[in-house]
C-alpha cells in the first residue's frame, strides 16, 4: 500500500489504522496518517500562496508601469527625468521576470500552466528584445542568430522564464564585448564575454546551488524539472556559455540561418 503513496495526494490510499490488530502496526499507520495530514495542509498552503502571490504581486507592478507610461508622455520632463523613468521601467521588467520565475519554482505538483505548441524562435526573439534595455550604456552588443528553427509542446511561460533568465544572467555579468543568443536545432545557446566562472562556481551553478550565478542556478532547477538538459562552460574573466537542450523539439525548418 505504501508503495502506491503519492506525496502530491498525501491522504490517498493510506490504510485506516483501525484495521490493524497489532498495536505497533496500528501506531505506525496512525503516524503515517498524521504525516499525510500535515503534508496535505502544506500542499494546500503552497497552492493558495502561488495563486494569491501571482495576483497580489502583479497588480502593483501594473500600476507602476501605467504611471511610468503617463509620466514618459509628459513633454515637460527633462532628460534627467526621462533617464530615471527608463531605469524604473527597466527595473519593473526585471521584477516581473523574477516573480514569474519564482512562481514557476513554487509550483511543484500543480503547475496550473497549460501546455501549448509554440515556436522557440519567437520566444527567444522576444526575450532578446526585452533585455536590450538591461544593458544600458554598457559597451556590449546583444545579438541573436538562428541556425535552427523548432517548436515545443510545453508551458510557454516556463520556457520564457528559462530563456529570459539565461539572457538576463549574461547581460548582468557582461561589461563589454558580445552576448550571442543562438537558436540551434534542438536547443538554445547563450554565450557571453563577461566575468565567467571558476570551476567551483560553475559546479555549484550546474547543481542548482545559488551563488554569484544565481540566475543560472534558477535556470538549472526549472530545466531539470521539465527534462531540459543544460550544459555549462565557463572560464573566469573570459565568459560563460550555456546550452539549453530540448529533447522533445519539433523541427520546423532545419538549415535556417538568420542574424539580428
Amino acid at each position: 500500500m505504501m508503495r502506491e503513496w503519492d506525496p502530491s495526494h498525501p491522504q490517498a490510499r493510506l490504510p485506516d489504522p483501525a484495521r490493524f490488530t497489532n498495536d505497533d502496526v496500528a501506531g505506525l499507520a496512525q503516524s503515517f496518517r498524521n504525516l499525510a495530514l500535515r503534508l496535505q495542509a502544506f500542499v494546500e498552503r503552497e497552492r493558495h500562496f502561488t495563486r494569491d502571490a501571482s495576483h497580489e504581486l502583479r497588480t502593483p507592478l501594473t500600476i507602476i508601469k501605467m504611471a511610468v507610461d503617463v509620466l514618459a508622455d509628459d513633454p515637460d520632463h527633462g532628460s534627467l527625468a526621462q533617464r530615471s523613468l527608463v531605469r524604473i521601467r527597466r527595473s519593473v521588467r526585471e521584477i516581473e521576470a523574477l516573480i514569474e520565475t519564482f512562481l514557476v519554482l513554487a509550483r511543484e505538483y500543480d503547475t496550473g500552466l497549460p501546455e501549448q505548441d509554440f515556436l522557440i524562435n519567437d520566444v527567444v526573439r522576444e526575450e532578446v528584445e526585452r533585455y536590450r534595455d538591461l544593458l544600458g550604456s554598457k559597451s556590449v552588443e546583444l545579438k541573436m542568430e538562428e541556425t535552427g528553427r523548432f517548436a515545443l509542446h510545453a508551458p510557454s511561460r516556463v520556457c520564457t522564464a528559462v530563456v529570459g533568465n539565461l539572457i538576463r544572467n549574461a547581460c548582468m555579468h557582461t561589461e563589454r564585448g558580445t552576448i550571442l543568443v543562438r537558436v540551434e536545432q534542438g536547443g538554445v545557446r547563450v554565450s557571453d564575454t563577461g566575468y565567467g566562472m571558476d570551476a567551483q562556481a560553475l559546479e555549484r551553478a550546474s547543481r542548482g546551488i545559488p551563488a554569484d550565478g544565481t540566475a543560472l542556478a534558477i535556470v538549472h532547477r526549472i530545466a531539470d524539472r521539465f527534462g531540459w538538459p543544460i550544459e555549462m562552460d565557463g572560464i573566469a574573466a573570459a565568459g560563460t556559455t550555456v546550452f539549453l537542450c530540448f529533447p522533445s523539439a519539433i523541427p520546423v525548418d532545419a538549415g535556417l540561418t538568420q542574424a539580428h
